[in-house]
């Protein structure tokens, strides 16, 4: 069996494990997408974070923020809501709704400011201890992990273990979780939606076709809207109906043959215990649009730096990079580049700015977001690099490495470069 584990709101719950006190009361953790990263006064203790692995965990930057002013500007309440507990639920609260929308409709709720160093210290330290009692184990989120029980527990006994484990966890950590098993990965995390709140729930194999007969198909992970939307134009609305579709979704090529598989629980997909890394990036939305280009720009190296930091620590080196900037009320401007280069911090900043200059088409019009990201490293597609540059590369590359080890040691702004003035 495969058992999925899912932490109940679990930033709210890390709180409440902090600070007792909020038990049962209406909590939530809200973010503004970092709006301090910009400030110009230098912090000591902002600090990379890579202490969970995996496709679906972010690396993020933490530091210590002022809760009283967190969510205002000015006189405006700013960020959206990233957990709620279900007391808050009860009122309405969703994730992704606005911090003031959510103070409206439950004026007593309490709204926390992030404390990712928080979240992913107790997230690391819950993976640490399920791998002593499960073999093999993968981290699919922050507050989501796969394991598998083969050969470890009977299937007859797979109820019994994953209802101790729940308890075990709520006793250790003082995290509530919910967890579901089944013969298939992604019927086991259908399996934890509806053990949810704090449940366990098996489906065996026998009983998966009755278990997702009503299910939407929206539901079911790794179906997107765009899909689900096509899907729906033949009239499947439920996984039951795709059951019923296979000829028609088996028609759509490998993704619609592996699509079906999964639907059905008959993929066979293993657990991974550690997930390959497929890109690294990093973006922002202004609160307050910026015209003028010289701050536009400092931005962008401030980004650049965290973005650099970012690669260096995870050790890979990207040959493609894409870079994006986002107008107001005017679209968006975005391309694509890959070369072969030994990845350095020198060479990024000046690329990057190179290339937001080109992006730049609209000069005149307000910027309301950066983003820039790195995919395709050289271990999944080895080329060699560019001849003409690997002597320079190389001893930037070194500079680069001593560069960032000041900054795991005395904090992410110790080093900052001379665009960001």
């Amino acid at each position: 069996m495969i058992i999925h584990l899912d932490l109940d709101c679990f930033f709210a719950s890390c709180e409440r494990v902090r600070n007792p006190s909020l038990n049962g009361k209406c909590v939530a953790v809200g973010g503004r997408g970092d709006p301090f990263i910009f400030d110009k006064k230098p912090s000591r203790d902002k600090k990379l974070m890579t202490l969970n692995s995996g496709a679906f965990v972010p690396s993020l930057f933490h530091s210590d923020h002022d809760s009283r002013n967190y969510f205002k500007d000015g006189d405006t309440i700013r960020g959206i809501i990233t957990t709620a507990s279900y007391e808050a639920r009860a009122y309405g609260i969703k994730t992704a709704m606005s911090v003031h929308e959510a103070l409206r409709l439950c004026p007593h709720l309490i709204v926390l400011p992030p404390n990712h160093l928080l979240y992913h210290t107790m997230s690391h330290e819950l993976m640490e201890y399920l791998s002593t009692v499960v073999p093999v184990m993968e981290q699919y989120s922050i507050d989501e992990m796969f394991g598998d029980l083969g050969g470890w527990i009977d299937d007859a006994d797979t109820y019994e273990f994953i209802r101790d484990l729940r308890n075990r966890i709520t006793m250790e950590f003082n995290l509530p979780v919910s967890i579901g098993a089944s013969s298939s990965k992604w019927i086991a995390k259908l399996a934890t939606s509806a053990a949810k709140p704090y449940g366990v729930r098996v489906v065996r194999r026998s009983e998966i076709e009755l278990f997702v007969k009503n299910i939407p198909i929206g539901d079911f992970p790794g179906v997107g809207k765009a899909f689900s939307l096509k899907m729906e134009r033949y009239g499947i609305k439920t996984i039951g109906d795709a059951w019923k579709s296979d000829t028609l979704i088996q028609s759509w090529g490998n993704q619609g043959r592996d699509l079906y598989a999964r639907l059905r629980g008959e993929d066979n997909e293993q657990i991974q215990p550690s997930r390959s890394r497929k890109g690294i990036g990093i973006s922002r939305s202004m609160d307050h649009p910026i015209q003028e280009r010289s701050e536009l720009y400092r931005r962008i190296h401030i980004l650049v730096r965290h973005w650099s930091h970012t690669i260096m620590k995870l050790g890979v080196n990207p040959t493609t990079y894409s870079f994006s900037l986002g107008y107001e009320n005017w679209g968006s401007s975005k391309k694509q580049y890959t070369l072969y280069r030994l990845f350095n911090e020198t060479f990024l900043h000046a690329f990057a700015t190179e290339k937001f200059k080109e992006l730049d088409i609209h000069p005149h019009i307000r910027v309301r977001y950066i983003a820039m990201s790195a995919t395709k490293f050289t271990h999944h597609d080895p080329k060699s690099f560019d001849l003409l540059e690997i002597q320079n590369d190389t001893k930037m590359r070194s500079l680069t490495d001593a560069v960032t080890k000041m900054r795991d040691k005395y904090g992410m702004d110790i080093v900052r470069g001379g665009g960001e003035l």
